[in-house]
C-alpha cells in the first residue's frame, strides 16, 4: 500500500503510477553510390558514406490511479493557509522492483496538482521505492556453491606453452546486500607468461530490450587487486572477501524490458602482447538471506528515513514464506546513486527532488 500525507493550500487532484522506459540512441552507417555524367557521355560513380542516428525505445505501463483530494466542483475552494491531505493506494501485486539505470529504469511516482484557473497550475512530484522479493531460499542455486574453470593456452614465437588452468568458486551461488563474497580462485600457471595482475570484480550485467534491437550494459560494482602468478608458479587466493552494497534484486521480475543479473569475475592481466583473459561465476542478489545465514545478522538502526518519513521493517514477501527470527534489514540507498527523475512532460512549476535514488534492504552481521 502507498501512504503519505500532503500538505498544500489549496487542495490538488493526485496521482499515482508505475512504469518501465527504456531508450537509447545508436550511430549507423550506411553506403551509397552517386553516379555522375559527363559532357562525353561518360560516367562514374563515386561511394558515399551516410551516419544515421537511430532512437530506440519501449515502455511498460504498470499501473497509474487519478483521484481527487478536494474539491471537484467549479465554486469549491480553500482558504488561505495549510491544509493536509492524507491518502491511500492500494498497489497492484507482482510489480517489479525500483531501479534506475543510464538507459532506462522501473519508477514509481506520486504526483499532485493544485488547479489554479486562469494562470499556471503547480505540481508536486515524489518518487518511492517499490521492492519484489526474492527469497534465496526458493532459488536452488542460490544455496548450492557456484564454480567455473578455464584453461589457457598461449602461443610465443610460434611453439605452444603450456596452458593456465585457473578455478573460481564459491561457497553459495546467493547472497544479499550487506553479505560478504567469500571466493575462492585456483592459479595454476604452466605457461612461459607472467600473470601480471590478477583482479576480482563484482558486476552487474544490464540488457535492455525495444523494439527492434536490444543493449547490454556492463559495470564493476566492488573490486580487489590480488597480485600476480608467475611463469610455471601455482597460487591459491582463498576467502578474498568482497562486500555486497545495496542493489535492486537480481532479474528485475516481472519487468519485461529489463534484465539485469549479477556475477564475479576474475580478470587476468598477461604480460607481453599476450592477450588478457576472465573467468565468470554468476551470483544471485536477493531480498531475503538463505536461511543457514540468519543468526549471522542483528538488527540495525534506520539511518536515514524513506519518502514521507515511512520505513517499512521488512520487504514485502507476497506470499513468500514469513521468518520472524530473520532481524529486518535497513534501507540503503543505491550503489548507483541518484538520477533525474524529471520527464519531459514535466512542466517548469513542478515541486520536489529532482534526483531519486532507490532503497534497497541491506543486513547487518552482528
Amino acid at each position: 500500500m502507498c501512504l503519505g500525507k500532503l500538505f498544500l493550500s489549496p487542495a490538488p487532484p493526485k496521482k499515482s503510477e508505475g512504469e518501465a522506459k527504456v531508450a537509447w540512441t545508436e550511430t549507423r552507417e550506411h553506403t551509397s553510390t552517386t553516379t555522375t555524367t559527363s559532357t562525353d557521355g561518360g560516367a562514374s560513380s563515386t561511394p558515399a558514406t551516410q551516419t544515421e542516428t537511430v532512437t530506440f525505445s519501449n515502455e511498460e505501463v504498470y499501473f497509474e490511479n487519478k483521484f481527487t483530494a478536494y474539491g471537484g466542483g467549479s465554486d469549491q475552494t480553500l482558504t488561505a493557509g495549510e491544509h493536509l491531505f492524507p491518502f491511500s493506494y492500494v498497489l497492484p501485486t507482482n510489480l517489479p522492483s525500483s531501479f534506475e539505470g543510464e538507459h532506462g529504469h522501473i519508477r514509481y511516482t506520486v504526483r499532485a496538482v493544485l488547479d489554479r484557473p486562469w494562470t499556471f497550475d503547480h505540481e508536486a512530484k515524489a518518487a518511492f521505492t517499490i521492492i519484489s522479493t526474492l527469497d534465496l531460499n526458493t532459488e536452488p542455486q542460490a544455496a548450492a556453491p557456484a564454480n567455473a574453470q578455464k584453461s589457457k593456452t598461449y602461443c610465443c614465437l610460434c611453439c605452444a606453452s603450456g596452458p593456465v588452468n585457473v578455478t573460481l568458486s564459491l561457497p553459495t551461488g546467493g547472497a544479499v546486500p550487506g553479505e560478504t563474497l567469500f571466493p575462492t580462485l585456483d592459479v595454476e600457471n604452466n605457461s612461459r607468461v607472467y600473470l601480471s595482475l590478477i583482479k576480482l570484480r563484482l558486476k552487474k550485467r544490464l540488457l535492455y530490450k525495444a523494439r527492434g534491437s536490444t543493449k547490454t550494459e556492463e559495470m564493476s560494482i566492488a573490486e580487489k587487486n590480488l597480485g600476480y602468478v608467475d611463469s610455471g608458479q601455482s597460487h591459491t587466493f582463498e576467502r578474498e572477501a568482497l562486500l555486497v552494497p545495496s542493489l535492486p534484486p537480481s532479474n528485475l521480475k516481472n519487468c519485461s524490458i529489463i534484465d539485469l543479473d549479477y556475477y564475479l569475475e576474475a580478470h587476468f592481466t598477461s604480460s607481453g602482447w599476450n592477450s588478457n583473459f576472465e573467468l565468470r561465476v554468476p551470483v544471485l542478489i536477493g531480498t531475503i538471506p538463505l536461511h543457514q545465514n540468519f543468526a549471522q545478522y542483528t538488527p540495525a538502526v534506520q539511518s536515514q528515513p524513506l519518502g514521507w518519513n515511512f520505513s517499512p521493517s521488512a520487504p514485502y514477501r507476497d506470499g513468500s514464506p514469513s521468518y520472524p527470527d530473520l532481524p529486518p534489514p535497513t534501507y540503503q540507498q543505491s550503489v548507483f546513486g541518484a538520477r533525474s527523475v524529471v520527464e519531459r512532460a514535466d512542466n517548469q512549476y513542478i515541486y520536489g527532488e529532482k534526483n531519486f535514488a532507490p532503497m534497497y534492504p541491506v543486513y547487518h552481521h552482528s
